[in-house]
């Protein structure tokens, strides 16, 4: 990039006249367009125009937006709104948060932004010297925060950064709450791998980041991608709440951004660089497992309401007998099996069993399960290493055991239970499996899958009991 001092002179005569750059500065693109030329040296993408508008427009309180790696959302979002707002509209932005999944990533927003104050000469013309200053605030973690994070402007804005999970609600400047709030790629990967990350992301951002705004006047802007079928950028779109705006490199066999990939050899060289999965997810914006995903949300079938008899009730087992913290869990899926027009169903029972339970718990439950279901079922149960002492109990009781010894690895288990789901053979209910159906669709990014590998031994072990596979694939 070049730096401004170098591109002033073509600034200076594009646009000599202080009146001209006084007009054109109201609006983001034309800040953008004046003062941060070296930042937006490409010509704009199609979806630029629409980026911009909404990002200043006051009437959208809650955008949120998810762009391509490298679409400039972020350049846009957290460096030139910040800046605009804070130069061009001080009365109604005085107080100004922007924040990461780090600290490391907030404190290099906030200097950036400072940078351009203390460098950006056409900048110093036409607004004065409005000096960014890094100032104390004893209601922030630690020196080091209010050291590189809480920037006072000489014009009274301030500009304060925050990672996940810090503390936002409560923070006043002045007798101002937060105006301009700007959440830039909170999660990342590794961090979404687990539900209880997920769960507490999304329990900061609506217990602490959305309380702390002026309710009066506000503007929160999320930014990020999906990388997870249940992270924060997920939960928000479903919940309806926020303005989404979603820029894919290529829509409709079309790239929007052609001035950065100009031909299909480009667009190509790009995608072996990144490999398929990242190209998919950070490009198109498609959850996707690191392994690829073996079932796809559109590929799930439902049934309105559980048959009233069966033909034998199954439960899969996948047990863990463990109560410490942070072990896996022990889980029961149901399923009746009926026939209808002699095609056979496994409708899945709603609110499967997922707990972490001791060895006379985990009896104890399969126990009343199979007694719930008039004694008409069968429990499918995991047989390796120790599992084996446990079904030797369920035994004892007195219950159906059909012991499944999985010869092949996960994925090649799930695959043949694919099978099935896909065709339409295994149904859901409407609600009451979310959680099992997010194990499934993220197989390979979920931490925990016990649900999962329970369903599959339901699966097998009712095909097991008489469903021809030849007629099945048939459907």
């Amino acid at each position: 990039m070049q730096t401004m001092e170098k591109n002033q002179p073509n600034l200076a005569q594009q646009f000599s006249s202080p009146a001209l750059r006084a007009k054109l500065r109201k609006s983001l693109a034309g800040f953008c367009l004046i003062y941060l030329r070296h930042a937006f040296y490409l010509p704009p993408g199609i979806f630029h125009r629409e980026l911009v508008n909404e990002l200043e427009d006051p009437s959208v309180q809650f955008l949120e937006v998810m762009g391509f790696r490298g679409s400039a959302k972020s350049t846009l979002g957290s460096f030139a709104l910040p800046l605009w707002a804070a130069l061009e509209k001080p009365e109604l932005f005085p107080f100004i948060i922007l924040i990461a999944d780090t600290g490391l990533q907030t404190a290099l927003n906030v200097a950036n932004i400072k940078n351009e104050l203390d460098t950006n000469l056409l900048i110093k013309q036409d607004y004065g010297n409005i000096s960014g200053e890094f100032v104390q605030d004893w209601s922030l973690e630690s020196e080091e925060d209010w050291q590189s994070k809480n920037m006072l402007l000489s014009n009274g804005v301030r500009i304060m950064a925050r990672s996940r999970n810090q503390k936002v609600r409560g923070l006043r400047h002045k007798e101002h709450r937060p105006k301009l709030v700007v959440v830039d790629d909170p999660e990342d990967l590794e961090w979404v791998r687990t539900k209880e990350n997920r769960d507490k992301t999304d329990r900061w951002f609506t217990g602490e980041v959305i309380p702390a705004m002026d309710a009066r006047s506000r503007k929160l802007v999320l930014i990020g991608n999906m990388l997870h079928t249940d992270a924060l950028m997920s939960r928000v779109k479903k919940k309806g709440q926020f303005k989404v705006l979603e820029y894919p490199l290529v829509k409709d066999g079309i790239c929007q951004w052609p001035s950065m990939y100009p031909t299909e050899e480009s667009l190509h060289t790009q995608r072996i660089l990144l490999g398929e999965v990242a190209w998919q997810r950070e490009m198109l914006l498609r959850v996707v497992p690191d392994e690829g995903q073996e079932v796809k949300p559109e590929e799930i079938h439902f049934y309105d309401a559980l048959p009233a008899e069966a033909s034998l009730i199954g439960t899969g087992i996948d047990y863990a007998i463990s109560k410490k913290e942070g072990a896996d869990y022990t889980s029961m899926v149901s399923g009746s099996l009926t026939y209808e027009n002699e095609h056979p169903y496994i409708d899945i029972h709603p609110f499967p069993i997922n707990a972490r339970l001791d060895m006379q718990e985990t009896v104890s439950t399969a126990q009343a399960l199979h007694q719930s279901f008039g004694g008409n079922s069968v429990l499918f149960a995991e047989e390796v290493a120790y599992q084996k002492a446990a079904n030797d109990e369920m035994e004892r009781k007195g219950l159906p055991v059909e012991r499944m010894r999985p010869i092949k690895d996960k994925r090649a288990r799930l695959r043949v239970a694919a099978i099935y789901i896909k065709n339409g053979t295994v149904r859901f209910p409407q609600t009451g499996c979310e959680d099992l159906l997010l194990q499934l669709f993220g197989f390979g990014v979920e931490e925990h899958d016990d649900m999962l590998d329970a369903l599959v031994y339901l699966i097998l072990g009712l095909v097991g009991q008489g469903l021809e596979m030849e007629e099945v694939i048939a459907i």
